[in-house]
């Protein structure tokens, strides 16, 4: 799965917000764009199923349009939109689990499984491929709940705030978890 664009800045999110918010078309479809291929690709972190993935991005950006008279102002369009994603996904998750399987009636929010990996397109180099190697190796031993965490606080430029809203988490189960998650990825690298 590519990670979201590092490169990624939120500065001009204030200003086009609040245009698409009055109605600009051109401001909501340039939010659309900037945003979908990172949107799918974090959608892919936890299921395979492109039709749930895009059935769950039009009814957010949907949404969004309908609603946009009565949306609050945001200075980063980027953590709005995650967050509004991974709400309308889960839902949407949960409910074929439920369908499909009794236990799915018991299972939580957490039991969907983040798959992120760490590949990057721009890297070609060999020793950096060999490092990314070797990173991948070690994430695939952290839990979904550290990936996640380490997905957003660092390849998306989240603040800890917007992470424990993301996740609907408290602030200490996020720095406890990303504690640990870090440690195990030290650890393993300098093996």
């Amino acid at each position: 799965m590519p990670l979201i664009k590092v490169s990624y800045c939120p500065k001009e999110d204030r200003q086009l917000w609040t245009d698409m918010k009055l109605g600009d078309r051109l401001a909501f479809d340039q939010i659309f764009n900037d945003h979908i291929e990172d949107l799918q690709a974090y959608g892919q972190s936890f299921t395979n199923d492109e039709y749930i993935i895009d059935d769950c991005l039009q009814e957010v950006f949907c949404r969004i349009w309908q609603k946009r008279g009565q949306l609050k102002t945001t200075d980063n369009i980027r953590y709005y939109l995650m967050a509004a994603f991974r709400k309308e996904l889960f839902k949407v998750l949960k409910r074929n689990s439920k369908r499909h399987s009794l236990i799915g009636r018991f299972l939580p929010d957490s039991s969907i499984d983040f798959n992120a990996t760490l590949e990057t397109s721009f890297m070609e180099e060999d020793s950096r491929q060999e490092q990314m190697r070797a990173l991948n190796q070690c994430f695939k031993k952290l839990s979904s709940r550290q990936k996640e965490i380490i997905y957003l606080k660092y390849y998306n430029g989240l603040s800890f705030d917007e992470v424990c809203q993301i996740l609907e988490l408290d602030k200490k189960s996020v720095y406890n978890a990303l504690s640990k998650g870090m440690m195990i990825l030290r650890k393993n690298m300098l093996v």
